[in-house]
């Protein structure tokens, strides 16, 4: 019977409309829902046939399976795509020509190494795909394919994620399929599609049901003449416009009946075919019951026919319509049709034939595509009862999921493994590993697939069975696992570290010490023990030469540099963190120490006050997170620490941004409570406490008083003693202080320490200032500048800080804070500064309210609500005019530029801009620092509503601000 297509006019429109911005804009993505039956992939397939030419189609279908189906729909399309382009010229168009990443998927491009890196493999395979589809799309227009995206894999899940934030080239566009009403609120596709639809390049949409017209044309189409109206609006009714149920019906009617039951609805065709072609689609429907196509050397071998008496038993299913040829096989028309003839097929007769083709792939595991055959064994041994068969094929197949980086279908299998050792006869005979190997394999697919306190069970049993003495190479790796993943988890797991090191002697061989030494060396340097760090980073980085290990090594290396840069030795940190960035390229490593790399650099920079620097190189690390799909992982640190220069140079909106697309991530517990902490600064700042308590508590939560790293600790209770302040809990806020004052570590982490003692003198002095709260403020204030005396002073920003902390114990001047933010050029605490100084005992009254109305400039510049309000408060207890004065004499500022709220030095600086200058020269000219310069220039900008100095100088020209007098 023929099968026509009808209606569908608005979602042809919307993938015509998608596609033609492909081609002019840069990449689509289109995802159509709706329930099964409903004509979602017939759109789709009506779509691509009247598409250009030269358009490309590949596309791939999600299986209907449990674990170790991964990545199935885009190996089918990437396999497509380079049989179409050519293996030679695909390879042509890939770094290395695929081997290190796509190879693992399509051996016709090469061989892919023996063993794959657990670690960076995936990152390199994802680029892979994206690097040839953009490229292929750069000589004709692509359009990928996905089907029945609510049956996709995690892995499979991820990688559509990554493409549709990363595509950046024109021609490429997108498509997928899901049933809608599959998607319960515990779905796994409804927080991706929740996220994908954020996007403005997707776009959704669901085709409703045919109406009765529509359905009286399909009907009509489908029985090849014009039915009765009686028949059509019967149809309609219990078909309810699912063009499925309506063709399945009109073929039960011209049968003279109506089933009551879907199953028979869908099987009224099935029922009519000969006896031969009923046993070859039961045969079909369980060789291919999760889905997908099915080869026709598969079905013979299942069925035992030859190619002849096969050809005859099918063609009766083809011509009626419910098996489709699809290359080299077939593949059932929809799979409701293949469910419902699974199970028409009778207990006994399904087990022999899931046997039948379990022992097929067993003996040709080409008979379904590349990487399936295990997996698909597997379930079909399982189905068919044969454990031990089931045992090994399970075993493969998690070997083939490590080998396309589906680590957390790897992880599900290898545990399914583990839930089935004891049922198996000898399983160390099977498997040729004993279970604390298999232990071992499932903890190390936790790391990757984001399940640290699963990893920890599974990591800690495997320990349980071994004995370390005789076996210690092997119980040292497993202790550095078992570290990695407690470390996710916001705890500082040194003991596993040391324990791992002590197992390996000096003399044992420096490609196995290397590794436990250069992330013991790391861990070290985050938990404030630079010494230390710097000497195993040292002996690790000699390792990594000795043994050729460009891991280590640059491991080693990125430690070293950072050690370097929070020791101030910012020259030698840039250069080591770069040399490890080289290495890591010519070894072909993935960019997972890139990304390691930019935050190390990003950190220093701002370590040292140059902000600008650091946001160009966090900004490029995060590019390269994003192309190499890490940001929920390194990325989301690298977010996490690159929204603190943001927040340093006054961009506030920005780093909040940042930051909350890093939690909205999930990423590792101690990346997540990093970015809380600074989220927490920046709405604090902007006066919502109860948004920065949150953020906090998140934080504590995650890190406790506990966690030994000062550089994430100090931070966090630095935020925690504010927020007590502010809510006047001073008793509480001087606990808080006391907790982070205790322990060693201080005096090795000024960079964060200094914060706290601001923070602590400020908190001393409101304090002493309430005799109901004073008692021990002074003990407690003798205590923070014993510390100063001894806390080393690193570079601009942390002398601005010292400054500030004794300018509010008292022994020092505010002017002197001031001048020093005014170096550094950092406009919060600049503000907080200037409105001390303006508020100092003895200040003239003209130079406070100087002082109040830069700060009340900045502040409100900023939407710094808090410290605006205070300002403001100021001013009205001293009578204090906010208002710029007017200029007594020349130089007098235009009328212009008085109009536009310029003081008379940024009337100045803005001259000098006009006339062209750069930073370094209006700063030479008016004999003031460079960053002060540059903070006149940006509080310009921000007053005359411009984007860049070109803009601030073509109106200055416009409105004539420096035009000479007329005679």
């Amino acid at each position: 019977m023929a099968s026509v297509f009808v209606a569908r006019t608005a979602e042809l429109a919307a993938l015509s409309d998608a596609f033609a911005r492909a081609c002019e804009a840069g990449p689509m993505a289109v995802l159509i829902g709706g329930d099964a039956g409903i004509g979602k992939s017939r759109v789709v397939a009506e779509f691509a046939a009247r598409l250009p030419s030269r358009t490309r189609v590949v596309r791939g279908d999600c299986l209907e399976a449990g674990g170790g189906f991964a990545y199935a729909p885009f190996i089918a399309a990437m396999r497509a795509l380079v049989r179409d382009l050519g293996p030679d010229h695909a390879a042509g168009l890939l770094p290395g020509g695929g081997r290190l990443g796509l190879a693992h998927w399509l051996p016709v491009l090469g061989a892919a190494p023996d063993e794959p890196d657990p670690v960076y493999g995936k990152a390199r395979l994802f680029e892979d795909v994206l690097t040839l589809i953009e490229r292929a799309a750069r000589e004709r227009p692509l359009v990928l394919v996905v089907e029945d995206l609510h049956w996709a894999d995690p892995s499979s899940r991820e990688l559509l994620v990554f493409l549709v934030h990363n595509l950046a080239g024109p021609g490429v566009l997108l498509v997928g399929t899901y049933r809608s009403a599959d998607l319960d609120e515990r779905h796994p596709l409804r927080p991706v599609l929740t996220g994908l639809a954020r996007s403005p390049r997707v776009r959704r949409t669901e085709p409703a049901p045919l109406t009765c017209a529509e359905v009286r044309r399909l009907v009509a189409g489908r029985l090849g003449y014009e039915p009765d109206r009686d028949v059509v609006e019967e149809i309609a009714r219990r078909s309810e416009g699912n063009p499925l149920f309506v063709e399945a019906l009109a073929d039960a009617g011209a049968q003279g009946g109506t089933p009551r039951r879907l199953r028979d609805l869908l099987l009224a065709g099935f029922r009519s075919l000969p006896d031969g072609s009923r046993s070859v689609l039961h045969a079909a429907s369980v060789a291919s019951a999760w889905g997908g196509g099915l080869a026709h050397r598969f079905l013979a071998s299942v069925t035992g026919l030859d190619d002849l008496a096969l050809e005859d038993a099918i063609r009766p299913a083809v011509e009626h319509g419910l098996l489709l040829t699809e290359g080299d096989g077939y593949a059932f028309r929809h799979a409701l049709l293949r469910q419902a003839v699974y199970e028409d097929v009778l207990p006994s007769a399904r087990a022999r034939m899931h046997k039948r083709s379990g022992a097929a792939l067993q003996a040709d595991p080409d008979l379904v595509p590349d990487g399936r055959a295990a997996a698909e064994e597997a379930a079909h041994w399982c189905a068919a009862g044969e454990k031990e068969r089931a045992f090994d094929a399970l075993w493969r197949a998690a070997a083939a999921a490590r080998a396309v980086h589906a680590h957390p279908e790897r992880l599900r299998i290898l545990e399914r493994v583990l839930r089935q050792w004891d049922d198996v006869a000898g399983p160390e005979r099977v498997l040729g590993v004993d279970r604390a190997e298999v232990l071992h394999r499932a903890a190390e697919a936790c790391l990757s697939a984001g399940e640290a306190a699963r990893g920890v069970a599974l990591a800690t049993e495997a320990l349980a069975a071994l004995d370390r003495e005789s076996d210690p190479g092997r119980a040292a790796l497993l202790l550095e696992l078992r570290s990695l993943l407690r470390h996710r988890l916001g705890d500082p797991a040194l003991d596993d570290l040391r324990a791992a090191v002590a197992l390996l002697p000096a003399w044992a061989p420096a490609a196995v010490r290397g590794r436990p030494l250069s992330t013991l060396a790391n861990r070290l340097f985050l938990l404030s023990s630079p010494d230390e760090s710097r000497a195993l980073a040292t002996e690790a980085l000699e390792a990594g030469r000795e043994s050729g290990d460009a891991r280590v090594r640059a491991w080693a290396l990125l430690t070293l540099g950072s050690l370097d840069g929070a020791a101030g030795d910012l020259d030698t940190a840039l250069a080591r963190i770069a040399e490890a960035a080289r290495i890591t390229r010519a070894a072909g490593e993935s960019a997972v120490p890139l990304v390691i790399a930019a935050m190390a650099e990003a950190d220093a920079l701002h370590g040292m006050g140059l902000d600008e620097r650091a946001v160009e190189a966090a900004t490029a690390g995060l590019e390269t997170a994003r192309r190499s799909g890490l940001d929920r992982d390194q990325g989301a640190g690298l977010a996490a620490k690159g929204a603190e220069p943001l927040w340093a140079l006054g961009r506030w909106d920005e780093a909040a941004a940042l930051l909350r697309g890093v939690l909205a991530l999930d990423p590792p517990p101690l990346f997540a409570a990093l970015a809380q902490v600074n989220l927490g600064t920046v709405v604090l700042a902007q006066g919502d406490v109860a948004a920065a308590g949150q953020a906090a508590d998140a934080a504590y939560a995650i890190m406790g008083d506990t966690y030994e790293g000062k550089a994430f600790r100090l931070p966090l209770h630095d935020l925690r003693c504010r927020i007590a302040m502010v809510r006047d809990d001073l008793a509480g806020a001087d606990g808080i202080l006391g907790r982070a004052l205790d322990g060693p570590g201080l005096l090795a982490t000024s960079r964060f320490a200094w914060p706290l003692l601001l923070t602590g003198a400020r908190l001393c002095g409101e304090r002493l200032a309430r005799p109901d709260a004073a008692d021990g403020a002074r003990e407690r204030l003798a205590q923070l500048h014993d510390l100063a005396g001894r806390l080393p002073v690193i570079g601009p920003v942390q002398r601005a800080y010292r400054t500030g902390f004794h300018a509010e114990a008292g022994d020092g001047t505010w002017d002197e804070a001031v001048r020093a933010w005014r170096e550094v050029g950092r406009p919060y605490p600049l503000a907080q500064a200037l409105f001390r100084a303006a508020e100092a005992p003895g200040v003239p009254s003209a130079q406070a309210a100087e002082r109040c109305r830069e700060a009340a400039a900045i502040a409100a510049r900023l939407g710094a609500k808090p410290l605006l309000r205070e300002i403001e408060r100021l001013a009205a207890r001293a009578r204090l005019s906010l208002a710029e004065p007017e200029p007594e004499k020349e130089p007098a500022a235009p009328d212009p530029a008085r109009r536009l709220g310029l003081t008379r030095r940024e009337t100045e600086v803005l001259r000098l801009v006009a006339d062209g200058r750069s930073n370094r020269q209006i700063a030479e000219a008016l004999f003031i620092s460079v960053r002060t310069a540059g903070v006149h220039v940006s509080n310009i900008l921000a007053k005359l509503q411009v984007a860049s100095r070109t803009e601030a100088a073509a109106l200055a020209h416009r409105l004539r601000l420096f035009d000479p007098p007329a005679d």
